[in-house]
């Protein structure tokens, strides 16, 4: 089962497959028009991927798998699963928002701030962070800063825009502290049961939200074909193993470790990603930004502070 691998591989396997989603997304988007109709139908067909694929790898776990099978249910993992699923769809409904009437780069810039919260989160479960590792986020913010491409959308700032990206920065910061809080219960071993009450709850929500747009929209309906269908369900399979993985390593790892290197990792990853499978051209600065990340990294991480301790 996944999670009986060791977390150093867990964590390279769940950037891999992170990598993974964002590309089938991005060959999604190619494909799909913009708007929040084919966005609710991508994520309707990424929860069902994401629901088949927990319950297929549940049905018989091991008797060391720390997740356990979806029998091990309780009322009490299912609705910190609800709450974690509405955590997720108020942060994807609210960067969405936030993009469509405000600028690109700085909307990216201040929502993937957020891990800045999970990151300190972990003083509150008493886990410590070094001057070291609070230079290292610093760092990583000026990856974040420089990675992200300024020449994307040219919509202005705004109050209203302003509040919705800081919402949205919110609610993805705790989408990392809910897996945490879980993890530090007695239900962490129903995590299984935590995932799929979330994807359900998410799948039926934007189930009904697609629906919704796709009558207000009139005669333009979003129809979608084969190959959007393919690239959506692909996403959901991917999208289901770094879900599964995070969750535990949550909980296994420190917070100031796991949430930059996860998120600053998965941003390098993705642009190298770009570079490489679809030909497009990084700038100096965010070239830049990927040194900063990976030396970030070493901060974070704890290995400068064992070097010089």
């Amino acid at each position: 089962m996944l999670l009986l691998i060791p977390v150093g591989i867990l964590l390279v396997v769940s950037l891999i497959f992170n990598v993974a989603t964002g590309v089938a997304q991005k060959l999604y988007n190619k494909t799909a028009p913009a708007g929040r109709e084919s966005n609710w139908f991508y994520n309707t067909c990424m929860g069902v991927a994401c629901l088949v694929f927990l319950l297929i790898f549940s049905i018989d776990p091991t008797a060391s798998d720390p997740f356990g099978s979806i029998t091990d249910f309780s009322f009490a993992s299912a609705g910190l699963g609800i709450l974690f699923g509405i955590l997720v769809l108020a942060q994807s409904y609210t960067f969405m928002w936030a993009l469509e009437i405000g600028p690109f780069s700085y909307t990216t810039v201040i929502v993937s701030l957020a891990t800045l919260i999970a990151a300190v989160s972990g003083l509150f479960f008493g886990e410590s962070i070094d001057l070291f590792q609070y230079f290292g986020m610093g760092v990583m913010v000026l990856c974040i800063v420089f990675s992200t491409d300024k020449n994307n959308g040219s919509r202005k700032s705004s109050l209203k825009w302003l509040v919705i990206a800081l919402v949205s920065c919110l609610t993805n910061g705790f989408v990392g502290i809910m897996q945490k809080i879980h993890q530090n219960t007695e239900y962490k071993a129903q995590s299984t049961a935590f995932l799929v009450s979330a994807f359900a709850f998410m799948t039926v929500v934007s189930a009904l939200l697609w629906l919704y747009e796709r009558k207000k929209s009139g005669e333009s309906k979003f129809n979608p074909n084969a190959k959007q269908i393919a690239f959506a369900l692909l996403s959901g399979a991917t999208f289901a193993v770094p879900h599964t993985a995070n969750l535990y390593l949550a909980g296994a790892m420190p917070s100031a470790v796991f949430f930059p290197i996860i998120n600053t990792g998965g941003l390098i990853l993705t642009l190298l990603a770009a570079t490489f499978l679809f030909k497009e051209k990084l700038s100096r600065l965010q070239w830049i930004g990927i040194a900063l990340g990976l030396i970030s990294s070493l901060f974070v991480s704890g290995t400068v502070s064992a070097w010089i301790g």
